[in-house]
């Protein structure tokens, strides 16, 4: 008797993080109905090309801010030991990028990281930061572009704005100006001093949409 093929993973409720809920509201309609199709069947990607292909120089950052030179030898260690020379190349360069800019020497220091999660609609929404860490006495949350592109920089107020919502809705006392959204590429810096309701307003009629959709996304 031959083997049964294996049914594909899935992903039976919408999730999103808020770095790719403000992405899909950005895109164009093709591209926004991939984005869900990799969200319901992951497994069905490349994982090279998923957000685990900046891990290891996000995970270096943060042990690089926690435990200084010898956090930035081991994380160099660990992006040589990739077998792909590209994403070796891409990943060594986004730790160079944070290593050489102003953010190495703010005196950052890590914490644990927020989990949040909260629904709109049908839609889960998670925080997913890159770095939660104090700047001082101040708390902050923070996303990292380590694309070699420049930020789309309404792409990046609009995550700031939803990961806040997100934090308001766990009840978490974190104001607006305390996320930031680094763009290693070109050095910007985005923040918000508030949120704005059209945003919401915007994010509530594509849960809706990612609602409507969901149950029709085919392997």
């Amino acid at each position: 008797m031959s083997a049964l093929p294996k049914s594909p993973l899935t992903i039976s409720r919408p999730r999103l993080s808020a770095r790719s809920a403000a992405k899909f509201v950005r895109l164009p309609a093709v591209e926004q109905m991939r984005l869900l199709h990799d969200q319901k069947y992951p497994k069905q990607t490349p994982q090279v090309f998923k957000q685990p292909y900046y891990a290891p120089p996000l995970n270096g950052i943060r042990d690089f801010l926690d435990r200084g030179l010898p956090g930035l030898v081991d994380a160099r260690a660990k992006i040589q030991s990739l077998s792909i020379k590209s994403r070796r190349d891409h990943c060594n360069r986004v730790l160079t990028q944070f290593v050489e800019s102003g953010h190495a020497h703010r005196g950052l220091k890590p914490t644990t990281m927020l989990r949040c999660y909260a629904s709109m609609s049908d839609l889960e929404l998670r925080l997913s930061p890159d770095l939660c860490a104090m700047d001082g006495k101040l708390q902050r949350v923070i996303y990292f572009n380590a694309n070699a592109s420049e930020q789309d920089p309404e792409a990046a107020k609009m995550t700031l704005e939803i990961a806040h919502w997100v934090l308001e809705q766990n009840g978490e006392n974190v104001a607006p100006r305390q996320l930031e959204f680094i763009d290693l590429f070109s050095g910007k810096v985005f923040s918000i001093n508030r949120r704005r309701q059209k945003t919401i307003k915007l994010l509530e009629e594509n849960a809706r949409l990612i609602e409507s959709l969901w149950s029709a996304i085919e392997p």
